[in-house]
C-alpha cells in the first residue's frame, strides 16, 4: 500500500483577484479556470461550458478569471437540479 500526498501552493497574484461580480452582486474572488480545475477536479473545458453558456460571470484581463460565487451557486444549483431529475428518473417520470 502506498500513500501519496500533494501539496499545491496557489500565489494569489498569479491566479486570484476580487471584484464585483453583478451577478452575484458582491466583491467576489475570481479565479482561474486551471485553479479551479486543480482544486475541485473538475475539467478546465467544463467550466469555460459554463462561461460559454453564462452560467458564470468572468473577466479577461490578463487571462480569464471567473467568480467562486458564480461557480458556489451554480454547483448548488445543479445538484438540486440533479437530485430532482435522479428522483423523477427512478420513479418512472422522464
Amino acid at each position: 500500500m502506498f500513500e501519496v500526498e500533494e501539496t499545491i501552493v496557489l500565489r494569489q497574484g498569479e491566479q486570484i483577484r476580487s471584484e464585483f461580480c453583478p451577478q452575484c452582486r458582491l466583491v467576489s474572488a475570481m479565479i482561474a479556470p486551471r485553479a479551479i480545475a486543480i482544486f475541485s477536479g473538475a475539467k478546465e473545458r467544463e467550466i469555460f461550458r459554463l462561461i460559454e453558456a453564462d452560467k458564470i460571470y468572468f473577466v479577461e484581463a490578463d487571462g480569464v478569471r471567473v467568480c467562486l460565487g458564480c461557480l458556489h451557486r451554480y454547483g448548488s444549483e445543479y445538484r438540486i437540479a440533479k437530485a430532482s431529475s435522479d428522483d423523477e428518473i427512478a420513479q418512472g417520470r422522464t
